[in-house]
């Protein structure tokens, strides 16, 4: 199985700076949230509220569902569209995306709350979390007090 980590190497002050690795090859990228506070708010809500009352707010929840598209392409871009090598590994890819294992490895819980489920590729009909497995790890250790 192919795996591409997307791995957080520190905060900034508008996102991330980040490593992609694709088959052992390192990029360095840059993400940021690709929406503004008001539209991350609707997002939120879709993916955490409406599902308990999928009856309520309907125009609300068809406006929030057509924007993950565009979050997930804007973030796409991020991720593999601002370097051509990138991109030229992530294509030699995509044909085959249910052996494809994603990894977000992230040290800020900021980095974790981005919607990586929603990542996708312009060109294809859905997130790459449907045809392929994602994972998310906190490589930094919460700290427990006894």
């Amino acid at each position: 199985m192919a795996v591409i980590t997307i791995r957080e190497q520190g905060q900034t002050e508008t996102g991330f700076n980040a490593t992609l690795v694709i088959d052992g090859n390192n990029y360095n990228i840059t993400v940021n949230d690709p929406f503004e506070p008001k539209e991350e708010q609707e997002l939120e809500w879709y993916f955490e509220e409406w599902l308990r009352y999928p009856l309520l707010e309907q125009v609300k929840a068809s406006r929030a569902k057509d924007s993950v598209r565009k979050y997930g392409e804007e973030l796409f871009k991020q991720v593999f569209q601002k370097d051509i090598n990138s991109f030229s590994k992530y294509s030699q890819l995509r044909g085959n995306l249910s052996q494809v294992q994603l990894e977000i490895e992230s040290i800020t819980p900021e980095f974790n709350a981005i919607h990586w489920e929603a990542l996708q590729d312009p060109d294809l009909p859905r997130p790459l979390a449907v045809d392929s497995v994602l994972i998310r790890k906190n490589v930094k250790p919460a700290v427990i007090e006894a």
